[in-house]
Parts: structure tokens; C-alpha cells; sequence
């Protein structure tokens, strides 16, 4: 994996979170060259403020506050950001199961009480903009129930799925990737201390405006998620699929000739069949059986059971005239191109890789 090619969207709902959940993860793609980009949907308005910083807010406001700090800790990252508006943080409070929950004062902008799709719409633009690579945020409980987190967590299965985009949530165990803290320990701990109205760093512990005291993590894993369920091509669906292509592939043998109709329609519907397989499904499988169906026919002429020529003569089913060719040709053609499409995932790659290096002449 070159480096350089990663774009990796980071979805967060607060100032801070991007580095306590995700900072060694921002760092490292940073520092191997590649884009980091933190997406945030509050500034974390109904946050508790350390008493050092009451000052501060009283004058711009706590939002202004944890902005300003959210712009210091990405720089010491290395990381761009970007700022979703319309919602609000929705404050916090404890449960007695032990989980946190919003504020009972929470607003109706609050993004505990966000449509899913709205928060999903708003961070698509983002993603439109950004391009990434893949995803990055809380896993499904938002790391100890924050709703918030919970919120961004929804809104980042449902736009990586529109997008068809690799989704990655931080994990308490080991999962599929893994960033070590020690060789950007300097880079994170930097952009702790840009939150000073929220913590503090205290050796290897950080302590947080609510008293909690928890340690630098020297490991942060992250699990790649399913988005939607793995499609799974049943054997009915393909055979039925190259039973298609070679009702479409037999019409089309013995209707080609017929000038122009026959050809015409016979190119259509095996062209039309062979690509809407592989754009409707996305599945090289299924395409591979239509293929099958529609050139298998061809060639089972060009054996010539029937007895009628050779392959090609003028006594052939298909014989070497301009129909003749463009039968023969033309879906062997699109079949090379269905199968060849690149998927997504390499689709974005090769934009990156496009953009890379423009960049690079541009520089």
C-alpha cells in the first residue's frame, strides 16, 4: 500500500475525540505521506471547561474555545479538518448502567436527536469533496455510549455504504489494522495539549476535566466493518444467467444476417445483457456466466456440429461478411470490458493516484 495514494476521512462528533479515539491512526497516516482529514459535527458547545480556560469562554464562548484548540491539535497531527453544521453537542450524563447518555436538557439540534440520514447527508457532501479512501470512527456503542458518538457512528455506516467506501471502527481488542502510539507519541501528545479546556496529560495518563484519569493507549486497533451484507451469488442465479446468454447467443447466431434488424438487435441484446450483468450486480461471476452463455454459442458454431461449413465460409452460420464480424467481434469486445471494469475500490485508487501525481507536477 503506498501511502500517498490513502485519503482517510476521520468522523468525529467533538473537538478532542479525533485525538483521544483516533490520534496515533491520524498521525501515522500523516507522517507516511498520506491525507488525514477529521470531519467534526460539533464543537462540543455543553462540554465542561477546566478551570484555567473559564476565562476564555466567558469572553468567546466555549464552541469558539474548542474550535480554535480543535485547529491547534490538527496541526500538531498533521491533519486537515473540516466542520459539519446544523447540529449541536448533546451534552452528557451518566447513566446508572454505566453508560453515558445525552443531557435530559439536550436541544432539538442536538445530534443524539439527528435524523440518521440527514447526519449521512450532510457527511456525504464531505466525502463528495474529500474523496477518501476510507473511514474512520467510533464502533457501534460510540466507545462508552456517548449518543454523539453513537450518531456519527450511523452516519458513517449508512455514507460508506452509499459510496461503497471501507469503514473502519476503533476497537478495544485487536482487529485488522493496528497503529502503534511510540513513533507519533510526539505528535499525539502535542495535540492533547491543545485541548486545554478539556484535559490535561500527566506522564502516561491523561486526565480529563471530569476528574476521570485514564492512560495513553500505546496501541490503537481498528476493525473493518461489513457495511451491508456480503452479497452472495447463489449457483441458481448464475445458471440462470448463462441460460440467458445462450438463449441470446443462439437468437442472435441464427438472426444476425437478417440486415438490419437482425443484427442490430442481436448486438443490442448481447451487448445490453453482458454489461447490465456486471453494472447491475458488480459481480465479475455472474458476468462470467453470461459471457459464457452468449460466446459459448459462438463458439460451439465455430466447432460445427450442424455440419453447415466451416467457421467463417459462406456456407457457415456465421459467415465472413460485415455481420458475420460484428457478431463474432463486437460481444467478445464488451465481454473483455465487463470483466476488466475496475470495481470501486479501484476506481478511487486510480483518482488518487491521478491526483497524486498532478500534484507532484505541480510541484
Amino acid at each position: 500500500m503506498d501511502p500517498r495514494l490513502e485519503r482517510v476521512l476521520f468522523v468525529h462528533a467533538h473537538p478532542d475525540d479525533e485525538t483521544l479515539s483516533t490520534g496515533a491512526a491520524i498521525a501515522t497516516v500523516a507522517a507516511g505521506g498520506g491525507d488525514p482529514v477529521v470531519v467534526t459535527f460539533t464543537l462540543g458547545e455543553r462540554g465542561e471547561v477546566r478551570e484555567e480556560r473559564h476565562g476564555d469562554v466567558e469572553e468567546v464562548g466555549v464552541g469558539e474555545v474548542r474550535r480554535a484548540e480543535l485547529e491547534g491539535a490538527l496541526r500538531a497531527l498533521g491533519a486537515r479538518g473540516r466542520r459539519i453544521h446544523g447540529w449541536d453537542d448533546s451534552g452528557m450524563a451518566w447513566h446508572a448502567s454505566g453508560v453515558a447518555v445525552a443531557a435530559p436538557d439536550s436541544p432539538p439540534t442536538s445530534m443524539s436527536k439527528a435524523d440518521p440520514d440527514e447526519l449521512a447527508d450532510a457527511l456525504s457532501a464531505v466525502i463528495e469533496e474529500v474523496d477518501p479512501t476510507s473511514i474512520v470512527t467510533y464502533d457501534a456503542d460510540g466507545g462508552y455510549g456517548h449518543p454523539d458518538h453513537i450518531a456519527a457512528h450511523r452516519a458513517s455506516v449508512i455514507a460508506a455504504r452509499r459510496y461503497d467506501l471501507p469503514l473502519y471502527v476503533r476497537s478495544k481488542r485487536a482487529g485488522d489494522v493496528a497503529f502503534p502510539l511510540a513513533p507519533v507519541r510526539d505528535r499525539v501528545v502535542a495535540a492533547l495539549g491543545a485541548h486545554r479546556s478539556q484535559l490535561v496529560v500527566e506522564g502516561d495518563d491523561v486526565l480529563h476535566v471530569g476528574g476521570q484519569r485514564r492512560p495513553l493507549d500505546e496501541v490503537e486497533h481498528y476493525t473493518l466493518i461489513e457495511t451491508r451484507p456480503r452479497r452472495r451469488i447463489r449457483w441458481s442465479l448464475r445458471v440462470g444467467t448463462l441460460l440467458a446468454g445462450a438463449i441470446v447467443g443462439t437468437v442472435g447466431t441464427f438472426s444476425h444476417q437478417q440486415q438490419p434488424w437482425g443484427i442490430a438487435l442481436s448486438l443490442l441484446a448481447a451487448v445490453g445483457l453482458i454489461v447490465g450483468v456486471r453494472a447491475a450486480s458488480g459481480s465479475r461471476s455472474l458476468t462470467l456466466a453470461a459471457v459464457l452463455g452468449v460466446l459459448g454459442v459462438v463458439a460451439l458454431v465455430a466447432i460445427d456440429p450442424l455440419g453447415r461449413g466451416a467457421f467463417g465460409t459462406e456456407r457457415a452460420i456465421v459467415p465472413s461478411n460485415l455481420p458475420g464480424w460484428l457478431w463474432t467481434v463486437v460481444p467478445a469486445l464488451a465481454s473483455f470490458a465487463a470483466l476488466a471494469w475496475p470495481d470501486a475500490e479501484a476506481m478511487r485508487r486510480i483518482r488518487m493516484a491521478s491526483t497524486t501525481a498532478t500534484e507532484g507536477d505541480r510541484k
